[in-house]
């Protein structure tokens, strides 16, 4: 073709934001695209300058994985440290973005910034992209001229959110998968495995014993009537989808994960650390008390804390401090309480919160490491009392006829 590039040429390699920044800055001037200059001109017919087809994005609906949120946040926050304007930073990062939807998001964003939209206000129509903390603190960060801290702030509360979900699906996972193999394995059981022995039993016509006689009747229940039974499973099953995607189904839900044996406490203290960190995050950015507990009741993840927060933003536009109201709600411990009215005495409302969501985070890390230690032998213990019950009621008429031929 023409002449060749200096640098890197061929595959395009993923760069660290502020290599990005760097050549977003460097060639303002210039109207190629940034990941386009290498260190001499491509002819415009080149490959590399083949336009990626636009996806059509809802902006109402649309949705994408939280880790391209926080790894977008973290890489506008070290561009704009570096002094590359917002428009150019989200040029850059949509040049480097490969997943499509999220390419048309950001696209979108630099196109309405620069045709004199705020950022906020760009953000703000993409709400499920988008939290309403996240647009409170770009909002806030225009009118103190502070984006950059506060983008940092938005990435680090989303990371640390993040980890505190992964911890508690982690510790969910292992027994939903052992429920489900005992599940299985007790199915398998009554419906292949019992039948056979049945066989056996009718030969000797002994009077069998009554567990044997029940799992006899629930194996021909499954086996004769499976035309009935599989559709009532299937039916049971969309029934209890539909139920726990409707309002009454999702506060039962929020009940039972908060009262649950061991695993309760693991979410009280998740969901606390949720509202405590939101709060803490969108009054030490400037935010408004009273829009902070609104979005903080937004975001409580349960409808239990989110009625609380409720409560105390009521309280708070009343003239009312937060502590009282606080006090009045059994979830809120009353050591989280009492630090809380001693940052309100002082002024340090937003970095008590901070620290007690710290503290609330580091019970989580150990409630999700005791209820993991204790689950296991737990699933172990009731799957060998499930499936050995059954295989003495299998072993029973057996033993029976064994003392009979004796």
């Amino acid at each position: 073709m023409s002449s060749t590039p200096t640098t890197n040429q061929g595959t395009q390699r993923w760069k660290h934001p502020s290599q990005m920044a760097a050549a977003a800055s460097g060639h303002q001037a210039s109207s190629l695209r940034p990941h386009l200059q290498r260190g001499s001109a491509k002819p415009p017919n080149d490959f590399h300058d083949v336009a990626v087809p636009p996806v059509a994005v809802n902006p109402v609906k649309v949705k994408v994985k939280r880790d391209q949120v926080i790894f977008f946040t973290t890489q506008l926050a070290v561009m704009i440290e570096t002094g590359v304007t917002i428009s150019e930073a989200l040029d850059a990062i949509s040049d480097q973005t490969k997943e499509p939807t999220f390419r048309a998001i950001v696209s979108n964003l630099s196109e309405q910034v620069k045709a004199g939209v705020e950022f906020s206000a760009a953000l703000e129509k993409y709400p499920r992209v988008f939290t309403r903390m996240f647009v409170a603190l770009m909002k806030a960060s225009e009118a103190s001229g502070q984006m950059a801290m506060m983008l940092r702030r938005a990435s680090d509360y989303m990371s640390q959110e993040r980890e505190t979900l992964k911890k508690i699906r982690g510790a969910m996972i292992y027994p939903v998968c052992m429920l489900i193999f005992c599940t299985l394995v007790v199915i398998g059981l009554l419906v292949f495995i019992l039948p056979r022995f049945e066989k056996i039993y009718a030969g000797k016509g002994a009077v069998l014993p009554a567990p044997t006689r029940f799992l006899l009747a629930v194996s021909h229940g499954m086996t004769d009537y499976w035309f009935l039974v599989l559709p009532a499973a299937a039916g049971a099953i969309t029934g209890l989808i539909f139920f726990a995607k409707s309002e009454a189904g999702r506060k039962h839900m929020d009940t039972v994960r908060i009262r649950m044996p061991m695993i309760g406490v693991m979410y009280r203290k998740a969901y606390l650390a949720r509202g405590l960190r939101t709060l803490g995050t969108m009054v030490s950015t400037g935010v408004a008390l009273l829009e902070g507990l609104e979005i903080t009741s937004r975001v409580a993840g349960n409808r239990h804390f989110q009625a609380i927060w409720d409560s105390v933003a009521e309280q708070a536009r009343e003239g009312g401090n937060l502590t009282d109201e606080l006090a009045k709600h059994p979830l809120v411990p009353g050591t989280v309480t009492q630090m809380i009215s001693a940052g309100e005495r002082t002024g340090q409302l937003a970095n008590v919160m901070n620290r007690v969501a710290d503290f609330c985070e580091e019970d989580v890390k150990v409630a999700v490491k005791s209820v993991t230690a204790l689950v296991e032998p737990l699933m172990i213990i009731i799957m060998g009392i499930i499936i050995g019950g059954i295989a003495m009621a299998l072993l029973l008429p057996v033993f029976s006829m064994s003392k009979l031929v004796h």
